[in-house]
């Protein structure tokens, strides 16, 4: 049986790192965005933190995380939260019964639930209210610069994540 103390200091570390990507990826004082694509770094780490953890804590932390989004982005009420619940349950799932718990499988499941994220944003905000030449031009300027920047983040997210995990539950 895993120590519960361990575990809570884990679950504190993580929530703490999460509000300051939120504050990284929300304020509006500076920005990491790269011409028109910004990576989604709440979700790099919700991805990463699924990868180690059972199917119910994953559910948990992509719903608290959708929620905090929610209070600050442009999208329908509870969007981000069902949606990062859905992927946090989806990315610990494809972990535990397809892919192997490693570098590239963090990369690629990234960049997949990244793209699966930001095309239904995309879908739900912005489809409907633009033309075909403006859409285009949104997917291929935006989502797919996006994604790749946000795969990219996953990569010292896996380390620091594997580290914690490694430290708290030995």
């Amino acid at each position: 049986m895993k120590n519960r103390k361990n575990i809570l200091k884990l679950r504190l570390v993580n929530t703490l790192i999460f509000i300051a990507l939120l504050f990284i990826q929300y304020n509006g004082v500076f920005t990491i965005s790269i011409s028109r694509a910004s990576p989604m770094l709440p979700l790099a780490l919700l991805v990463t933190i699924c990868m180690f953890c059972s199917e119910l804590t994953a559910a948990i932390s992509g719903l608290i995380v959708g929620v905090f989004i929610d209070t600050v982005a442009s999208t329908p009420p509870g969007f981000n939260a069902i949606v990062f619940m859905v992927l946090g349950v989806c990315a610990s799932l494809v972990v535990k019964y397809l892919f192997n718990n490693n570098i590239f499988a963090s990369v690629a499941l990234c960049a997949l639930c990244t793209a699966f994220y930001l095309l239904l944003r995309w879908a739900f905000c912005i489809a409907f209210s633009a033309n075909f030449s403006e859409n285009l031009t949104y997917i291929m300027r935006t989502i797919f610069p996006s994604v790749l920047y946000t795969a990219m983040f996953s990569i010292p997210f896996y380390y620091l994540e594997r580290k914690l995990y490694g430290k708290f539950y030995k």
